[in-house]
């Protein structure tokens, strides 16, 4: 099977297609209720193959994009994932992305729509390296299995002699193992990409439609459910997750985004770290992403604004947003003046020319 068979096979059992940057995927299977209650009960499970990938191989691979990037590489072995930011010379942000350390190459998950701009971005760094890049984003099918049961319903139908599968769930998140979903060989890596956390699968695109039948034939009996972006974007919202375009772009910074864990304040220089430290090290962060809760929709764009009374200052903007089944509210990510982040603050939301009330919330959103 290919990627288009998988795609002809969400299509056959109903799925609402969507295409993100070229790439077919499931909008909706049922309904937002439906996939997102499963999503919060036990599990669900979604085909994100629209993520972008890329392979980068040669002995200089690794230390080149420690030397770039801003979190720590160095002494990745394989099996070993790790999230860093790509970012300018003026610490604005190119893409968040996870690092994977395989045998013989590294694999670098992207941002959607972004593999492109990254490859490129790491190649003006390519003077006399040994590093060749692939675009891989369409050769191996994406799927992320999302919930608090999420490590017991793979754990359930898993291969017999998955001794490493049943140790996933103490892993690090961001690391990985190669293990079997009935007799198909995945990589399988911790994430918290989504609200509870959950998995990345990266499988052969042979094997693609076999493994998600298998995923829906074992879902049936348990409560896990396939899902669509729809839901897979409120979950995301809901975590906190930035993604580029939307919070992740040059307007902003890896600090602004909440970043820090993804960068290494002890390894030495990299690609915009004197910004990034100047930033850090003398509190001058202006603004942050937030969550935002209204009783009203807060599009992207929607303009921010302080409404203590007698006051109309804008202080930010939305990035993302959806309706939260869990919360029966409005859910917005917005970045806001930092000195607006207080408890109790009140803030105002204007669209068309009409406003309403927004109250602020932390991240991941209290669900």
């Amino acid at each position: 099977m290919s990627e288009s068979t998988l795609t002809s096979m969400h299509k056959r059992l109903g799925a609402q297609m969507i295409q993100v940057d070229g790439v077919a995927v499931p909008e909706k299977y049922t309904s937002v209720e439906e996939e997102y209650g499963a999503a919060r009960r036990y599990a669900a499970f979604f085909d994100l193959s629209h993520f972008g990938k890329l392979r980068l191989t040669g002995k200089d691979a690794l230390d080149l994009l420690n030397r770039i990037t801003t979190n720590d590489l160095n002494g990745m072995r394989p099996g070993m994932g790790k999230q860093t930011f790509f970012a300018t010379e003026k610490g604005r942000i190119v893409d968040l992305c996870t690092v994977y350390a395989q045998q013989e190459s590294l694999l670098v998950l992207t941002s959607p729509g972004n593999s492109g701009k990254v490859a490129k971005w790491i190649e003006r760094f390519v003077i006399s390296e040994d590093v060749r890049i692939e675009d891989v984003t369409g050769s191996f099918p994406m799927l992320f299995v999302a919930g608090p049961a999420a490590t017991d319903f793979l754990k359930e139908y898993a291969h017999s002699s998955y001794k490493a599968f049943l140790d996933v769930s103490k892993m690090p998140a961001f690391n990985f193992v190669r293990t079997f979903l009935g007799s198909r060989e995945i990589f399988l890596s911790k994430t918290n990409l989504a609200t509870g956390g959950g998995y990345i699968l990266l499988v052969n695109p042979d094997n693609a439609g076999e493994i998600w039948n298998s995923l829906l034939e074992n879902g049936k009996a348990r409560g896990a459910v396939p899902a669509g972006l729809e839901t897979f974007e409120i979950l995301r919202i809901e975590n906190g997750t930035p993604l580029f375009p939307r919070e992740l772009n040059e307007d902003m910074n890896p600090l602004e985004a909440n970043g820090i864990d993804a960068i290494s304040d002890n390894k030495g220089c990299y690609v915009g770290q004197e910004v990034v430290a100047r930033l850090q090290t003398y509190e001058k962060v202006r603004r942050r992403l937030i969550g935002l809760v209204a009783d009203s929709k807060m599009p992207h764009g929607a303009k921010v604004y302080d409404a203590k009374p007698g006051a109309e200052t804008e202080i930010g903007a939305v990035t993302s947003s959806a309706k939260s089944p869990g919360l029966g509210k409005e859910i917005a990510l917005a970045y806001i003046s930092i000195q607006q982040m207080v408890p109790g603050a009140k803030y105002s939301i204007k669209v068309g020319g009409k406003s309403f009330d927004a109250a602020l919330s932390t991240l991941p959103f209290n669900v």
